[in-house]
């Protein structure tokens, strides 16, 4: 049985300070065999998109065969020694033999006096990519000259682990313990290297037995350790703590490096704390006045990306203001796009028309999705004209507006009758300047049909050419039929679209087959059932059938009239994985309900009759009486 899960946050830091996580992780795992982990190279990094959200995994790098990772192992090495000579042309009074190869540099120090080593580890341990190197020094130091292990070489080591990918915040800690052990004072700048351990290998026990035992000796953290203290606790994830010494160290702005801003503001947008991370941007621009170090343009373009992608309006706003108006930033066109439905999303139209004129100007082909997020905008600020206007702008554009673009104006438009009489209104002024296009009197259909109901709909729709030039589409059949129940006005709108020319499809059929259940005689439904099977496309049959609806609907038409065809649509049906056993069972269940309600009603009626028959005296002919009592039934029958 599994259990509980165990979080090791903070709190529990709080509470049990000596708590180690690997240790604890170990322990309450399952045995596993653990294999060695390959070498972490640039190459073996990749950058992975989700949605919404990046992700930086690492890939075990499978080598082809050991010359290939040889050869890795050779130019990583070569890399680390022309640094090394690098650092030796900086630093000329060291000889250059402490510079050179680990390999080749521990036969040529007899000659080097012991005072130039020191000079030279102490170089070593401030520059990158020296482990291995300040390790063979010291342990030279320590056997072949005979030095006693003191705070200096302790120091050399304990910055060595800074090296992010030999060095450890636990050998760091035993080296510590080392000293404590040996007696040696432990110096301030052994307590900074310790803090700097922290902040590449995060380890919060360490960290904070540092920073007590600087209390207690009355050391006061410098700049550069508050910095290494705040980086070690963001990359430990105590981000509310990170971010409290970051508020501390913002005291006096010309103290905290540009890129501290930075780390923090790539850490918080990528983990969603868009507000945080829009304050600490404000901050960071605000301070280049005084450090005349501007924000990158890459930061930029990923805080844009990100808050683009987030919808986060206010950070949008803000960098667009600042970085693409004045075009210093040029984004993509998939971040204009992000942009652009941030703005609909606010109902600020300057924003989306700045974008899709970003868009246009880089010749990119406007299309529906482009424009609708305009109309969207529109309808929040309540403005129809404009709405329609952009309608119709879109025609002229050569695109055609569908009932997915008019959702937004049919919001309002369904609020009030007003609104709909409104509307028309607009779009008797826009015919005079425009195409008007099918979908916006489809949209005032719609909702004239709500208002109104479908006699005042098809009014409206003998209309249509006052507004519209080119006449209904599809949709506005659709619309049409959806709330028609009489066989004379579906007739009708059948000859309109044949007039019209245009092509039913599979909803159209739909609708026809759903309304000829309603009538009394449901052949004509069989006849569009017959039409929708045999229909064809470039010559290709369409192979349709009926919606679920349509298809109970029919089924229940034939179950009243009691039409042996039902079988065959109901076999079609489960031919299709159409399910509707159930339905068709409670169908039946129903009507045979309805029957035996409709028996006891007509043989209570039976009987009320017979109790109401004449008295004895009157004179009846027998042949009567007989012939009367079955007429009655029958009739009920």
């Amino acid at each position: 049985m599994l259990g509980e899960r165990i979080v090791i946050d903070g709190l529990w830091r709080c509470l049990c300070p000596s708590i180690e996580v690997t240790t604890l992780a170990r322990l309450i795992s399952p045995t596993r065999t653990f294999r060695k982990r390959p070498a972490f190279t640039p190459s073996n990094a990749q950058v992975t998109c989700r949605q919404g959200r990046r992700e930086y995994r690492r890939i075990p790098f499978r080598p082809d065969d050991g010359k290939t990772s040889q050869t890795r192992d050779d130019l990583t090495e070569q890399s680390r020694i022309q640094y090394l000579k690098r650092l030796a042309k900086r630093s000329p009074w060291v000889p250059g033999t402490l510079f050179e190869d680990t390999e080749t540099f521990t036969p040529n120090l007899d000659k080097v006096p012991t005072r130039t080593i020191y000079a030279a580890l102490k170089e070593l341990s401030m520059a990158e990519s020296t482990y291995v190197s300040v390790v063979k020094l010291v342990e030279y130091l320590v056997k072949e000259r005979k030095e006693k292990p003191n705070a200096m070489l302790y120091e050399s080591l304990i910055k060595a682990n800074v090296d992010k990918y030999h060095g450890s915040a636990e050998v760091a800690g035993r080296l510590l313990r080392e000293m404590q052990k040996l007696r040696i004072t432990t110096t301030p700048q052994i307590y900074q290297s310790l803090l700097e351990v922290t902040a590449v290998h995060p380890d919060y026990v360490l960290r904070n037995t540092v920073l007590y035992e600087m209390r207690n000796r009355w050391f006061l953290p410098t700049t550069d350790d508050t910095i290494n203290i705040t980086i070690g606790l963001l990359r430990d994830n105590q981000y509310e703590l990170a971010l409290e010494k970051l508020e501390e160290l913002q005291k006096d702005p010309t103290l905290v490096p540009t890129w501290l801003y930075e780390v923090f503001l790539y850490t918080f947008a990528e983990l969603g704390f868009h507000e945080e991370t829009l304050s600490i941007l404000k901050h960071r621009l605000k301070i280049t006045n005084f450090t005349n170090e501007p924000l990158s343009l890459n930061a930029s373009l990923f805080l844009l990306d990100v808050f683009s992608r987030d919808a986060f309006y206010d950070g949008v706003k803000y960098i667009w203001d600042r970085s693409v108006s004045p075009g210093n930033l040029n984004p993509p066109d998939g971040v204009v796009m992000n942009i652009l439905n941030a703005a609909s999303n606010h109902a600020d139209a300057s924003l989306a028309i700045s974008a899709i004129q970003m868009l246009s100007s880089r010749g990119r082909k406007l299309e529906l999705h482009h424009y609708e997020p305009l109309i969207d905008i529109h309808t929040r600020q309540k403005d129809l004209q404009k709405a329609f206007t952009n309608l119709c702008i879109m025609a002229k554009a050569g695109l055609r507006p569908d009932l997915s673009s008019t959702r937004s104006i049919f919001r309002i438009l369904r609020e009030s009758s007003a609104e709909t009489d409104n509307a028309l209104l607009i779009l008797n002024e826009l015919r005079s300047k425009y195409r008007v296009p099918s979908a916006a009197f489809n949209v005032v259909l719609e909702a004239t049909e709500i208002h109104g109901g479908f006699k005042a709909a098809l009014d409206l729709y003998r209309s249509i050419r006052q507004f519209c030039a080119d006449g209904p589409d599809l949709e506005t059949y659709h619309i049409l039929l959806s709330h028609c129940t009489m066989r004379k006005s579906m007739n009708f709108l059948f000859a309109e679209m044949k007039a019209f020319s245009i092509e039913l499809t599979q909803v159209t059929y739909n609708h026809l087959i759903r309304i000829s259940c309603m009538q009394d005689s449901h052949e004509q439904a069989f006849r569009f059932l017959e039409k929708m099977r045999t229909s064809k496309t470039a010559g290709l049959p369409n192979d349709w059938w009926l919606s679920k609806d349509s298809a109970l609907a029919l089924i229940r038409r034939c179950i009243q009239a009691e039409d042996i065809r039902v079988q065959g649509i109901i076999e079609e049906c489960r031919k299709r994985n159409m399910y509707i056993d159930t339905e068709v069972q409670q169908l039946l269940d129903e009507i045979q309900r309805l029957k035996e309600l409709n028996r006891e009603d007509a043989d209570a009626l039976t009987e009320g009759e017979l109790a109401t028959e004449p008295e004895p005296d009157k004179v009846t002919s027998p042949d009567d009486d007989q012939t009367q009592k079955p007429n009655a039934i029958s009739d009920w029958a």
